[in-house]
């Protein structure tokens, strides 16, 4: 499918930027669709091997939940990897549990431990239950700044 030129409508969207008016008969919509942001900085810690970082965040209520009534997730991602688990949850509150259960699962079929825990600073992973935890296992929590959309 090839995008075409089409007549130029009144603007529907604030706050996008202005694209050029000459665009040799290609959709204002395409030309958008090609711009590309500029990548993030390189991280100066990587792992080195599976398990030694994992990343997670849990998603905000789905504007629907799904027909079993799911309307969060939480996201394991191993650093090293890139193998992504996700876990469907009625309620936020089930993080800690799900998180067990991820620990479980792949440090039963890796015969390795998480050693580094990295995540934002929302407060699905700063209760004192879930601290005490990652202390007794030797878990190294890394919270970098929570996302807040102005």
């Amino acid at each position: 499918m090839h995008c075409r030129a089409l007549p130029l409508a009144s603007k529907v969207v604030e706050g996008l930027p202005e694209i050029q008016e000459n665009h040799d008969g290609v959709y204002k919509g395409c030309v958008k669709g090609k711009n590309t942001k500029k990548t993030f900085p390189s991280s100066e810690s990587k792992a080195k091997g599976i398990l030694e970082i994992i990343h997670s965040d849990v998603c905000s209520p789905m504007s629907s939940s799904s027909l079993s009534g799911y309307a969060y997730y939480v996201s394991f991602i191993d650093d090293f990897s890139r193998k992504t688990w996700i876990y469907f949850m009625k309620n936020k509150d089930e993080v800690f549990s799900k998180f067990k259960e991820f620990k479980a699962l792949i440090e039963n079929h890796t015969e390795k431990k998480i050693k580094t825990f990295r995540l934002d600073n929302g407060r699905e992973f700063t209760s004192n239950e879930f601290k005490e935890l990652c202390k007794d296992l030797g878990i190294n929590r890394e919270l970098s700044t929570p996302y807040n959309p102005q």
